[in-house]
């Protein structure tokens, strides 16, 4: 199933996540996707990682729930061998 078929409630039962409702800092959204907010920073510089918002004047970036756990979803693999869905399009 892709992420777009994917509900966000959906989202929220397969990863077990209790949803806030609102735009996560980058140190929330490190939390979801249990990295280091430094790696998260380093994924976005690279043009990696959710996609963010990032306010106009603004010097901090927030990102969407759903974006978050549509990004986890897309890492999903059930083999070793199996290449991940946003590598597997290209």
């Amino acid at each position: 199933m892709s992420t777009e078929q994917m509900s966000f409630e959906d989202l929220c039962v397969v990863f077990n996540y209790q949803p806030k409702f609102r735009l996560l800092t980058n140190d929330e959204a490190a939390e979801v996707l249990r990295m280091k907010p430094s790696a998260l920073d380093y994924k976005r510089f690279q043009g990696g990682g959710p996609r963010y918002f990032r306010p106009e004047d603004a010097r901090r970036v927030l990102y969407s729930e759903r974006d978050v756990l549509a990004y986890l979803w897309a890492g999903m693999r059930t083999s070793t061998s199996d290449e991940p869905a946003h590598r597997a399009a290209v």
